[in-house]
């Protein structure tokens, strides 16, 4: 039996990683299903009962020295780590993950993550030297690949696969259509779903954003659904842009609550169209086939919806309601073929992670 530690951005109530590791855990678990998996988490109760894993504080340094030196993998990722926009705290703490793993003479593996922004320096000549100690680097955009490159990073350590979350199954909508219809919303009339985050000066693109919405739910009758994947995180930018649409009230709800990630993809499932800046409510999306456009506000999003054959609509800097009414044209009601081929082939990609780290850790 396989012992594995993992680690990430885990028990933050943050959707998007939470989707992350139950993507990663399902993947482990259909190759392994007895794998003995700890995870380590800023909230460990809160990951054993979602998860049905082992899990430590992430603070706790002997007991987590003492899993790490007792495991055969240790798993970095996935989601974006090592990066410095965040904090070089948060940047550091990761590394310094990797680097007791391999001080302890444990194999690593850096699973699916993007790369950066990596701003600082010294910051990067860290990353560099943690980073060529791994066994194995897979990244899930080539972006991050040539991140890794450009700080020293050795090439061949380092493989472009997917986001874990890409090999989750879509979900059923019943769930879905039961939380908004309990949200205010008719389940079977055309829903617009915005899914925000709080960024630095960002009230002109909340502004942009509710003018281009109020013209796209009028021309289309459609109702919209504000929903926020990381409560703490994102009611103020969803409760500014709910109050950029007063004359809309009836039309326009905030759908919060602890959702699972299936709650979150039979939500997303049910709408018309999904305007997203955080990358999981993109992938979400994706997964559901649902058409998506995004406001970039980090390049891990324009390189998600590059890969898709997608594309941003505009920056939380500079944002027009035009562009987004005219894409929202040009998606209302089409079939997109191209781009279904492309996210099926990156979810072929995003399954092979899992087998390369079984891969190392059986080597």
């Amino acid at each position: 039996m396989s012992k594995i530690v993992i680690s990430g951005y885990y028990g933050f109530n943050n959707a998007g990683d939470e989707a992350l590791l139950t993507a990663i855990l399902a993947s482990l678990r259909a190759i392994e299903p007895d794998a003995d998996i700890t995870v380590i988490s800023g909230n460990p109760g809160n990951t054993i009962i979602k998860h049905q894993v082992k899990s430590l504080y992430r603070f706790a340094a002997m007991r987590l020295l003492r899993a790490i030196g007792e495991s055969d993998l240790v798993i970095s990722g996935g989601g974006s780590l090592l990066q410095d926009v965040t904090s070089k705290r948060s940047l550091l703490y990761y590394l310094s993950v990797i680097a007791a793993a391999k001080w302890k003479g444990r194999k690593v593996m850096l699973f699916a993550q993007g790369i950066g922004p990596i701003r600082s320096r010294l910051m990067r000549l860290l990353t560099r030297i943690v980073c060529n100690r791994a066994d194995l680097i897979t990244v899930r955009d080539k972006d991050s690949k040539q991140e890794l490159e450009r700080m020293g990073v050795f090439p061949a350590k380092v493989e472009v696969t997917a986001d874990s979350v890409l090999t989750l199954n879509p979900a059923s909508k019943l769930k879905g259509k039961s939380i908004l219809a309990e949200a205010g919303l008719d389940p079977y009339k055309p829903i617009i779903g915005v899914s925000v985050r709080e960024w630095p000066d960002n009230r002109r693109c909340l502004q942009q954003l509710a003018t281009a919405v109020g013209s796209i739910s009028e021309k289309y009758n459609a109702q919209v659904a504000i929903l926020p994947l990381q409560v703490s995180m994102d009611m103020k930018a969803s409760q500014m842009l709910m109050d950029c649409l007063p004359e809309m009230r009836n039309r326009v709800v905030m759908v919060k609550g602890n959702y699972s990630t299936e709650d979150f993809l039979s939500i997303i499932g049910c709408f018309r169209l999904l305007i997203g800046m955080r990358l999981h409510a993109l992938i979400f999306a994706a997964v559901m086939k649902v058409p998506l456009m995004a406001v970039s506000y980090d390049p891990k999003v324009d390189s998600f919806v590059k890969e898709i054959g997608a594309r941003a609509v505009g920056t939380v800097e500079n944002l027009e309601a035009g562009n987004v009414e005219t894409a929202a044209d040009a998606l209302w009601g089409n079939a997109l073929m191209e781009q279904e081929a492309r996210i099926c082939a990156m979810r072929k990609l995003a399954q092979s992670n899992a087998v390369k780290a079984f891969e190392l850790l059986h080597k």
